[in-house]
């Protein structure tokens, strides 16, 4: 494994039988991967977790997850990914890396970054699905942290998410939010809001009905922002939301997710974080 990341995690699964069994978990540096956590459909769940608690100015992190055919699993970090001043402007990063098979299913939830005031962070997320297989992903934006509490005091954040679903590209979206030279309360950036999060989920037997049916599951919830869903040109649906916290954010967007879970796909409802409603 290349040296050069400072937390690495390359974990991967296959199907004996009727079960999704861990069949790789390798961990070096500051990242750490979970013991399984038990889930009602009996899902193998893991946590990925950076043992500083956030990251430093300069460090690089690397995650790649392999679903072999016909595998489920579910993956999520442990905590938002907090990203650290970078006083001395070098940029710090992180890869995640996702191979699906044949009719394998990923569910890869990974919480919003908060970033430090004065932090430069460039994230890169590339999914490589394989006919028949599905995934959702998570991923969100907050306005940051600093000790005077003033929102959008970070440097610069690069949010790049490229998806391919039987070797042709479906979804491209490059979010770069600079606040140094940008006003974060403008039309198309975060237009008065806090905090941004998205989900993408690719599924070739996706149809228009299925954004029909979750708007009206969602229309029912309380909700302080604003949301849109929108159909990918093939293969799948995304929500996007801007709100004022992540409790209000977490609230739809697992809403969301469980639609298509239980609607959908058949399965139980999931709940990993206790304030996600």
């Amino acid at each position: 494994m290349n040296r050069s990341y400072d937390g690495v995690s390359d974990i991967a699964f296959e199907k004996r039988g009727d079960r999704t069994v861990l069949t790789n978990r390798y961990r070096s540096g500051n990242s750490r991967i979970s013991a399984q956590i038990p889930t009602e459909d009996n899902t193998p769940l893991y946590f990925l977790v950076a043992t500083g608690g956030g990251f430093v100015e300069g460090e690089k992190y690397y995650n790649l997850a392999t679903l072999e055919k016909d595998a489920h699993a579910i993956l999520t970090t442990q905590t938002p990914n907090y990203i650290y001043k970078c006083p001395n402007g070098k940029t710090t990063s992180q890869l995640n890396e996702i191979m699906v098979k044949e009719n394998a299913f990923l569910e890869y939830y990974i919480d919003e970054v908060i970033p430090y005031e004065d932090a430069i962070y460039y994230q890169k997320t590339f999914a490589d699905i394989k006919k028949g297989g599905s995934l959702i992903l998570t991923d969100g934006l907050t306005a940051g942290w600093s000790k005077s509490d003033t929102p959008f005091l970070y440097n610069k954040v690069d949010l790049k998410t490229k998806i391919l679903y039987d070797d042709e590209l479906v979804f491209n979206d490059y979010l770069i939010v600079n606040p140094r030279e940008d006003n974060m309360g403008e039309l198309g950036l975060f237009e008065g809001y806090t905090n941004f999060n998205s989900v993408v989920i690719i599924d070739e037997n996706f149809c228009t009905d299925w954004i029909k049916r979750s708007k009206e599951a969602l229309d029912t919830k309380e909700f302080e922002g604003i949301y849109g869903i929108t159909a990918l040109e093939k293969y799948g649906f995304v929500l996007r939301i801007l709100g004022r916290s992540n409790h209000n954010n977490l609230g739809i967007m697992w809403d969301f997710i469980n639609f298509y879970r239980e609607e959908i796909r058949g399965l139980k409802h999931l709940e990993l974080r206790k304030n996600q409603r």
